[in-house]
């Protein structure tokens, strides 16, 4: 009997912790994000009787606004930041920064709940939200909506020293205010305009990862700036003898004995895949995730995270080749791919992406001003000066010529990556200038085919508008 009873007090304190845990989970830690969900009942009635606030760039150019209190949304461009910036809908919801934001933009967030609740009350007219002030730069953002006019796929640009966004472009688009207008035919649109290319999208970068696989073979200790590759136009990357698979160069164009300047110039596939054999699975894997490669990447909006290989570091030596050559099961987002080649430009050293600068109050009070912070240092400084180095002679003289800026050096490499559903997509990645990078881009174009004919220019039109003060 004592028994019995013991057994059912345990059960019921067992339930009991389980109950006060999740009630202390709900209650608690999540009760800013419930309090500030767009679905919360008292988030759509205090919604009426406010002023959202608005969201700007980065010199105060209006991106988004109330009308009146309750809204319409008024939303003013630039039309290619839309995926950013998002939609607020009273039948839709919320995407991009109009969903993370949300709390702060109703005034629920960036301040102490009293002092909101002070504000609002002594505020004369109706309770106001709280403004964000983005990093997007006005110039470069309307050079890369021009530059990428017409062509589906997506462009990010950003300062690699700190992180910040300076442009952000995916195609195609849609009209914000319109939503609740055209939700039935975006939703059915074949070209998927509500997706966000920049962050969600994840494409195999081709060549464009080359530099990055020639920063990890460097760390790796087991290959040199000096060694030399043997290029006949194609190789054997079979698992066996009767294994008849292959890596080939563009139209099988055989390059000779190159070395790793070389290779990225002239973007040498067959050089590529033996400097993966090289490097070896396990070391060419780890260098990949230092790279932050295969995890979404920690920004103001939801992020994809781009893959390695399904079946992580057990490689066979045809994996090893491809992903070497940026194909196979290696796939990345544009923003990965401006983040993992911003860290070569800045030393080696990769900043932790962001759009939001800062939360001000109506009033102009700062409330929360984002850091710049380190998020991974995949490789040491003297390896990324030298891989510089040779992207530098990739755009003088190699594959990316048509991303060059008439004195400035620019530091770049293209990629034409075969895709199974149709033409290659066409790449570059690259930053300017090469010495001391202010800017940092990619720009992949769907079924683009040669990046250093398609996606090179768009990457140089970008790096123009960057640099704007450097080239008058």
């Amino acid at each position: 009997m004592k028994d019995s009873v013991r057994r059912i007090s345990i059960a019921f304190l067992v339930a009991f912790a389980v109950l006060s845990a999740r009630l202390f989970l709900v209650g608690v830690l999540r009760a800013p994000d419930l309090s500030a969900h767009p679905r919360n009942p008292r988030v759509a009635a205090v919604r009426r009787d406010i002023v959202r606030g608005g969201i700007y760039l980065s010199r105060g150019e209006p991106v988004a606004k109330d009308s009146a209190p309750g809204g319409p949304r008024v939303y003013m461009g630039p039309p290619g930041l839309v995926h950013l910036t998002g939609y607020e809908d009273a039948r839709y919801g919320t995407a991009g920064l109009e969903a993370s934001y949300n709390s702060e933009l109703l005034g629920l967030g960036g301040e102490s709940s009293v002092a909101s609740l002070a504000r609002n009350i002594f505020a004369a007219g109706p309770a106001r939200g709280n403004d964000i002030i983005l990093t997007v730069d006005m110039g470069v953002q309307r050079a890369a909506e021009r530059a990428m006019a017409g062509r589906r796929g997506a462009a990010v640009a950003l300062d690699p020293k700190t992180g910040a966004i300076l442009a952000m472009v995916s195609n195609p688009g849609f009209s914000p205010g319109r939503i609740s207008f055209e939700w039935e035919r975006l939703v059915k649109d074949d070209g998927s305009p509500l997706f966000n290319r920049a962050t969600l999208g994840l494409y195999p970068p081709g060549s464009a990862v080359k530099p990055i696989i020639a920063a990890i073979a460097l760390s790796s200790g087991v290959v040199s700036p000096e060694d030399r590759f043997r290029c006949e136009g194609a190789i054997r990357v079979g698992n066996r003898a009767d294994d008849e698979r292959e890596v080939s160069c563009s139209d099988g164009r055989a390059h000779g004995d190159v070395d790793l300047a070389a290779a990225i110039a002239r973007s040498c596939n067959v050089a590529f895949a033996q400097i993966g054999w090289r490097v070896g699975r396990e070391k060419l894997y780890n260098g990949l995730q230092s790279f932050h490669f295969g995890v979404a990447l920690p920004f103001d909006v939801p992020t994809a995270a781009g893959a390695i290989s399904a079946g992580g570091v057990n490689l066979d030596r045809a994996a090893v080749a491809q992903i070497s050559i940026g194909q196979g099961t290696l796939v990345a987002s544009p923003l990965e791919m401006a983040c993992a080649i911003g860290a070569i430009g800045n030393g080696g050293v990769m900043r932790r992406p962001y759009v939001v600068r800062e939360v001000r109050s109506p009033d102009g009070t700062k409330l929360r001003r984002t850091p710049s912070t380190i998020l991974r240092v995949p490789v040491p400084a003297t390896v990324a000066r030298r891989v510089k180095d040779m992207m530098v002679e990739a755009v003088t003289s190699g594959t990316a010529r048509a991303a060059g800026l008439p004195g400035v050096r620019v530091a770049g490499k293209t990629g034409t990556a075969q895709n199974p559903h149709g033409a290659p997509h066409a790449w570059f990645v690259g930053f300017a200038p090469a010495e001391d990078p202010r800017c940092a881009v990619a720009v992949v174009v769907e079924n683009g085919g040669s990046g250093g004919r398609v996606a090179a220019p768009v990457a140089r039109e970008i790096l123009r508008a960057a640099l704007r003060d450097t080239l008058r």
